[in-house]
């Protein structure tokens, strides 16, 4: 694992600002990053493109993308999570539909850690360790069985997080504050320990509900912290998990971009009294690898595709490019990453790059 070299990194602090805000400082960056190439297409190589033609699966809305230790690739999608070998061939989709050990009954999360596979069942709240193959190990009983949503499996247990909803009374057609609780499940799921709080909005009507902010919390690769974006303006959170280390927030000098309104949604708005979006979400995913965190911004070039901010660990704005035209980021590993592609047909591919840059490996 390469990283950049220390004459680089070590000009990062000269270019930055630490400011206060209520709930802690805030590293803030410029505009522009440390590199001097900023605004290029990286350069990747095509390693593998997996498409769904076989018939032995169908990509609908792939997500959460995940690698394990030996090389495989996971995705989950509706009613499938499917195993790749680390060379892009299918090998087996797990999900097994029903309400019995190792079934699923509807929307699911899932995380890896070593050579187990954990799967939380959303409508029943089961939650259970499988092997690779997806053969069922042993259920996992939650003394909290309403802990919220799995985030994912790290050395010292499990990380939940669970949506705060105000009581009825104040659903009152504005916008109003959810809490998310981030919290820590020992490995026996007896024990839980408090490790963040952050803060959206949505907006609540007598009669209709709808997200205001986005909420993305994604654990580092070695499960030491969190990573989180939560609302609309560009700030990004590292939590430490172990409580070891002080939190970090930062952003960057970014210029939003308008919110092009359709007419569906302007008929929707109206009718339901939904305020109007004027700017998009500032960022659309958070990728953290190799001591780096990947963001994809809501700027789209339409030759260049979407704009990928990279950030290290301490809050430092390092770099930034372009992804290439028709490629969604889906996660980033050792080298290499993974995006979502559209053939003209609008039929989904998963396809792996190596990254050319040596900078970035």
């Amino acid at each position: 694992m390469r990283r950049k070299s220390p004459g680089l990194i070590g000009l990062v602090p000269l270019l930055i600002l630490v400011t206060s805000a209520s709930s802690g400082q805030i590293i803030e960056n410029p505009a522009k990053p440390v590199a001097k190439d900023a605004g290029r297409i990286l350069g990747l190589t095509e390693a593998w493109r997996i498409t769904d033609e076989s018939g032995e699966f169908y990509f609908r809305r792939p997500f959460n993308l995940q690698v394990a230790d030996d090389g495989s690739v996971f995705i989950a999608d509706a009613e499938e999570l499917l195993r790749f070998s680390s060379g892009g061939k299918f090998l087996k989709n797990l999900y097994k539909k029903g309400q019995g050990p190792g079934e699923i009954n509807g929307p699911f999360m899932y995380s890896i850690r070593d050579d187990d596979v954990f799967i939380q069942d959303m409508d029943s709240r089961r939650f259970w360790r499988a092997d690779l193959d997806g053969v069922y190990k042993e259920e996992i009983p939650l003394k909290d069985r309403d802990i919220g949503t799995f985030l994912g499996a790290v050395p010292d247990g499990y990380i939940f997080q669970k949506m705060i909803w105000p009581p009825r009374s104040e659903w009152t057609g504005k916008l109003t504050a959810i809490l998310h609780n981030v919290d820590l499940l020992s490995n026996d799921g007896s024990d839980k320990r408090h490790i963040a709080t952050f803060k959206t909005e949505a907006f609540l009507g007598p009669r209709s509900a709808t997200n205001w902010d986005s909420s993305i919390a994604v654990l580092s690769p070695g499960g030491e912290s969190i990573i989180a974006f939560f609302g609309r303006e560009y700030l990004v959170e590292v939590v430490d998990i172990t409580g070891a280390a002080t939190s970090k927030r930062f952003r960057r000098t970014y210029p939003r971009i308008p919110h092009v309104e359709s007419p569906g949604e302007k008929e929707v708005r109206i009718k339901r009294g939904f305020p109007k979006i004027e700017y998009e979400t500032d960022i659309r995913g958070v990728s953290p690898a190799d001591g780096r965190v990947w963001l994809a911004t809501s700027t789209e070039g339409k030759a260049k595709g979407w704009l990928i901010d990279v950030f290290d660990m301490d809050g430092h704005f390092v770099d930034s490019f372009y992804l290439g035209a028709g490629r969604t980021l889906m996660a980033v590993r050792e080298g290499c990453i993974f995006c979502q592609e559209k053939n003209q047909d609008e039929t989904i591919m998963i396809v792996k790059y190596k990254i050319d840059e040596p900078a970035l490996r």
